[in-house]
């Protein structure tokens, strides 16, 4: 399994609640059509409370079961119109591929 993490800002002309609906209501059954995708996960930043605000507005977890099927996907025409579309509420886009950790919950033996 591998995992690609989204580290988006939104344009700032967006609202942070036009920007949530958005990515959650016409971006993401675009991303959601990627072929090989296992998961995926939008996490939007909500208030901070009394830490720091972040630099960014959220974040996205896409899972493939290998490298292969992540660059076979993202190498796709569906990919092609979903990176499209990140320019209609998005300003910036990185990516992060991660090797997950599970700490929590432990799994039982």
């Amino acid at each position: 399994m591998i995992k690609l993490v989204a580290l988006v800002r939104r344009k700032a002309s967006l609202s942070k609640t036009a920007f949530a609906d958005y990515w959650v209501n016409v971006h993401a059954p675009l991303a959601a059509a990627i072929p090989g995708m296992r998961g995926y996960r939008i996490n939007i930043a909500g208030d901070a409370g009394g830490m720091p605000p972040a630099d960014y507005d959220g974040s996205a977890e896409i899972w493939f079961d290998s490298r292969e099927a992540m660059d076979a996907g993202l190498a796709s025409p569906e990919n092609d119109i979903a990176g499209k579309d990140t320019e209609n509420f998005l300003d910036h886009l990185e990516f992060l591929v991660v090797d997950e950790h599970v700490i929590l919950p432990k799994s039982v033996a």
